[in-house]
């Protein structure tokens, strides 16, 4: 029960409110990690992943944009 905890804290599924918008990592060729894209904000996930699918993106990531709340 521990591990299936921890998996969802840091998968996003944790307690709190999840983020207003998103950036997007766009990595245009297969394989290359070190040169990427970055587009956004965006309102949503979905927003998004489908503007990685337009940019045909070899690989991207969506990550909130807003920072993290200060730690107590």
């Amino acid at each position: 029960m521990f591990m299936l905890t921890v998996v969802l804290t840091s998968c996003g599924g944790g307690i709190g409110t999840p983020p207003t918008s998103y950036t997007a990592k766009i990595y245009p060729i297969e394989g290359d990690f070190d040169r990427f894209e970055t587009h956004g904000p965006f309102s949503s996930r979905d927003e998004c992943t489908a503007k990685a699918q337009e940019l045909s993106a070899a690989a991207y990531s969506c990550d909130p944009a807003d920072p993290p709340p200060p730690a107590e």
